[in-house]
């Protein structure tokens, strides 16, 4: 399957040149005038798995939303690599936009190549951590299931439970507080509360945990929030 490019870019010419430059490299790419068109057409698509490989955003766009707020949005729902392509390149716009969940940042003008080659290193990236192993189970990020290494039982997720174990992965050995997945798992849109966060981790313990009465992958640390333990060293 090739993979899907999402490209969001104000300047017709160099929108084209960049799409026709992708699907020549084997790419699939939807390309998009601004944050406000890609939302006419494609806001459904926020509540459910992303349909997308990586992203590349302009900064400066025309409408309603800029590409920092798109960054933002596109980070509170998926996890796919972002990348920005601006005409800014003084530091303060590049810190915004690695605040803002940018996972990389192109200055114009630039070469294709260079482009080509950061894309690359992003899906390769990306796909590297796109599997990882919690208990008797072995995650697939790109198809959002767990199956058991001996039964081949599969378990799906959803967005924001995938959101959340990727965060528990990423932090894999230190506690992640509440706040800290309400932050990146929901973002600013929407107010879950702390029970919610709690009850997504009881799920998991049921699927992955050996006696979800006593946890040794999905820990509790009281005051700082959940861990999870590091590969081959559950708590005992």
């Amino acid at each position: 399957m090739k993979p899907k490019i999402l490209l969001v870019e104000d300047e017709p010419v160099l929108r084209s040149g960049i799409r026709l430059n992708l699907e020549d490299e084997g790419y699939e790419v939807e390309a998009f005038e601004s944050a406000d068109s890609f939302l006419a057409e494609r806001e459904s698509l926020l509540s459910g798995n992303s349909p997308y490989d990586l992203a590349i955003l302009d900064m400066m766009l025309p409408g309603r939303l800029q590409g920092l707020e798109l960054c933002r949005l596109i980070r509170s729902r998926w996890s796919m690599p972002i990348l920005f392509l601006t005409a800014r390149n003084k530091l303060e716009y590049k810190l915004d936009a690695f605040e803002s969940g940018a996972d990389d940042y192109i200055t114009k003008p630039f070469e294709l190549e260079e482009l080509l080659a950061r894309i690359r290193v992003r899906l390769r990236k990306h796909k590297i951590v796109d599997a990882f192993q919690i208990g008797s189970y072995r995650l697939d990020f790109n198809r959002d299931t767990a199956v058991h290494t001996l039964t081949a039982e599969e378990v799906r997720f959803t967005e924001k439970e995938i959101g959340i174990l990727k965060l528990l992965l990423e932090s894999r050995g230190r506690p992640v507080t509440r706040d800290e997945i309400l932050d990146r798992v929901w973002g600013t849109a929407e107010f879950p509360t702390n029970r919610t966060i709690d009850n997504f981790i009881v799920k998991f313990r049921r699927i992955f945990e050996q006696d979800p009465a006593h946890p040794t992958l999905f820990i509790t640390r009281h005051g700082r929030g959940y861990e999870l333990a590091p590969e081959g060293e559950a708590e005992k």
